[in-house]
């Protein structure tokens, strides 16, 4: 298990770029739920408290690597390079939008193939198979492009779980799989998913590397993910990597988590925000101080209230143009 003493091996810049992304991806959860409540936007899936796992395992992995991430991956498209506004013409399903062309709903299918973010499915898993299969492709090819597939730990009680991880290990692909597991599949608890809650724990049955770590420690996970694409690219194959984390707000705008999840648990939740955590890590280095990261997240969030009252006022899709590229 990785430990916070490998964060000395990265660099000061390269941890300050990772707190931007985090505050950027904070500034377009933020505005998109203020979207919502006010009736401008339909749709929200957060991220908060996964900021710190997406961010990290994405910024170890190369351009000319392939990201396979799950629907609530908007941490790991910014790392990839996706732009403010990029994303609120998906929110506001404009014709610019360049994931979807304003077809669906905000993070839930998507794809960026100039990014190489490979298409997102709202089929829970459908996409562990997928990247095992761009895996394969890169190997048949002699190239060392690596996969980083994310899911959560609902999708690990899905068959394409096994399919994907199981291919993936007997072929020894190039490709990392991160466990985002924040003990919840929407509203069933993880005591109701699996008798045994450690994913990585199953790995040994693949015969592959199972790593347990907080996924809100950002310096372990930057390590972990980086050790695990190292390997993918020596032709070693693949690791299963579990981040634990906590889910700060509902699964998405249509639930309301105050039903199954206790006021305390709630309360404890809110405590171990990754990006709380990571500042008082950069603070305690003398690589940031409080009043900068408060500066930097103020100027991200007032960049993405910019950017959705701009993406607001661009062209609607086309009616004619609802079946282009489309096939069935």
């Amino acid at each position: 298990m990785a430990t916070t003493t490998a964060a000395d091996k990265a660099t000061r810049e390269e941890y300050l770029q990772i707190h931007r992304w985090m505050c950027i991806a904070k500034a377009l959860d933020d505005r998109m739920h203020i979207l919502v409540k006010q009736g401008r936007a339909p749709f929200v899936g957060s991220s908060r408290g996964h900021e710190g796992i997406q961010v990290a395992s994405t910024a170890a992995i190369g351009a000319d690597d392939w990201l396979v991430p799950h629907y609530r991956g908007l941490a790991n498209a910014i790392v990839r390079g996706l732009t403010m506004k990029e994303w609120m013409l998906a929110v506001f399903a404009k014709a610019g939008d360049p994931l979807s062309a304003g077809r669906n709903i905000p993070g839930g299918c998507y794809s960026y193939h100039r990014l190489q973010i490979a298409p997102v499915s709202q089929v829970v898993a459908s996409w562990i198979p997928k990247a095992a299969g761009i895996a394969y492709a890169a190997k048949l090819r002699n190239e060392r492009s690596v996969v980083l597939c994310t899911f959560g730990d609902g999708a690990t009680s899905q068959g394409e779980f096994h399919e994907g991880v199981n291919f993936a290990a007997v072929h020894r692909l190039p490709v990392v799989f991160v466990c985002e597991n924040n003990s919840y599949a929407i509203s069933v608890p993880i005591r109701l998913q699996m008798a045994n809650p450690n994913v990585a724990e199953r790995a040994a049955g693949y015969g592959i590397p199972g790593v347990t770590i907080d996924g809100t420690d950002v310096p372990v996970c930057y390590e972990a993910t980086r050790e695990a694409v190292a390997r993918a690219r020596s032709g070693e194959g693949p690791t299963l990597i579990d981040a634990k984390i906590w889910r700060i707000n509902s699964h998405t705008s249509e639930d309301n988590q105050a039903k199954y999840r206790t006021t305390e648990e709630l309360e404890e939740a809110a405590l171990h925000d990754p990006i709380v955590r990571f500042v008082d890590w950069l603070i305690g280095r003398r690589w940031i101080t409080a009043e900068e990261a408060a500066e930097v997240q103020a100027a991200y969030d007032a960049e993405a209230s910019e950017a959705a009252d701009w993406a607001e006022q661009q062209p609607d899709p086309l009616p004619e143009d609802a079946l282009k590229n489309l096939f069935g």
